[in-house]
Parts: structure tokens; sequence; C-alpha cells
């Protein structure tokens, strides 16, 4: 009968609904990061800022955002990390565990390494 709903209606429905309301939310969230000033120089006064230590949720924003605070002017809020910063501080990660796995093997004060040596 036409004028009546059926299940399967009431199913697009909300289907239609929700999958709007998740855009709308994803893209207000994209549009809210992409406010946030990119690098470490202060929005206010353009001077340089200091990384503050993240603690409790500050740590959920994750590596892309940090905790700033302004030399010049006291302000004090959240900044992107830019693109060169991620790729430098991976290189930094992965040149220090390189080192770290490299020093277990060196040997120590002009002797070989205790697996290159002979037994008599």
């Amino acid at each position: 009968m036409p004028g009546r709903w059926s299940w399967t209606d009431a199913a697009i429905f909300i289907a239609v609904f929700l999958s709007m309301r998740v855009a709308i939310f994803w893209l207000v969230t994209k549009a809210f990061v992409m406010m946030i000033p990119d690098g470490d120089v202060c929005p206010l006064c353009d001077s340089e800022t200091l990384a503050v230590e993240r603690v409790g949720w500050w740590r959920v924003l994750g590596e892309r955002f940090r905790r700033s605070w302004c030399i010049g002017c006291g302000w004090e809020g959240v900044l992107r990390r830019s693109d060169v910063w991620l790729s430098a501080e991976r290189h930094r990660r992965f040149v220090n565990q390189t080192e770290a796995s490299m020093a277990k093997s060196r040997s120590h004060s002009g002797q070989f390494p205790l697996n290159s040596k002979k037994s008599s």
C-alpha cells in the first residue's frame, strides 16, 4: 500500500541519517584541526615557543600536536607539528635504535669482541 512505512524504509532512513551525521562530524573535526597553527611560532606575537611536557589527557592528541608556551607574550596553547619535524623525529629514533644495537656488538678498550675469539 502506498503511504505506509516498512522496516526497510526505516533502516534506509537511519543509515542515511547516521552517515550524514558522521560526514558532518568528520568535516567539522578536519576544519578544526586545520585551524590549529602549524610550526613552532607563537600565533599572537610571532616569537619562538617552547614545548611543554604533555601529561594527562594531552597525550591523547598524539605526536602530531604539541603543547607550547610563548617566551615573548606568555601565550600557552596547542600547535601542529610540521611534516618536516615528524620525519626528522622518526629519523632520530631510527638512528638511536641503530646506534644502540651497534653499541652492543662493539668491542671495548681495544679488545676483540667475545664472539670473535678463538677457543684453544
